[in-house]
C-alpha cells in the first residue's frame, strides 16, 4: 500500500511543502496521509512512502492547519517542556481525502488496520509522534 494506491481511492495527488505549496492544501476535514518523497520505508512487509495516516475533524482549521501543525516552525517550548518536531518539506508532502464528519474516524481505522495488514505495523511516524 502507497500513496499511489490511495490516489486510486480518491485521495489527492501528494502535495509537495516546499516553496508554498501549503497553500494548496484546502481547509476540508477528513483524512490525511503523509509521505516520503524522497524514498520508501521499509516495514516488516515490504515498503511505503506513506509514514503516517492521521484525521482532521477540525473545521475551523481543516487540513490546512493540520498541515501547518507538522510542517511549521514550532513557537518556543515553556521551561522544561520540549520542543515540537516538525516534519521537514524537503523530504515529506501531504495528501488528503474529504470525509463527511461522522465518517472521518471509520476511515482512519480502516486505512490503519488496511496498513498493518500490508506492511506488519502502522506507518513509522503513527508510531514514534503521539
Amino acid at each position: 500500500m502507497n500513496s499511489k494506491d490511495l490516489q486510486k481511492r480518491g485521495f489527492s495527488e501528494p502535495v509537495d511543502l516546499s516553496e508554498g505549496g501549503q497553500l494548496r492544501v484546502p481547509s476540508k476535514i477528513g483524512v490525511y496521509v503523509i509521505v516520503r518523497k524522497d524514498h520508501e520505508i521499509g516495514y516488516p512487509i515490504g515498503t511505503s512512502d506513506i509514514v503516517k495516516v492521521g484525521k482532521c475533524e477540525d473545521a475551523a482549521k481543516g487540513f490546512n492547519g493540520k498541515c501547518a501543525q507538522f510542517f511549521s516552525p514550532a513557537p518556543a517550548p515553556e521551561p522544561g517542556k520540549a520542543a515540537k518536531q516538525d516534519f521537514p518539506c524537503d523530504q515529506h508532502a501531504f495528501s488528503w481525502l474529504e470525509v463527511p464528519k461522522s465518517q472521518i474516524k471509520q476511515v482512519e481505522r480502516r486505512l490503519l488496520n488496511e496498513f498493518v495488514r500490508f506492511h506488519g505495523q502502522y506507518p513509522a511516524y503513527n508510531l514514534t509522534h503521539k
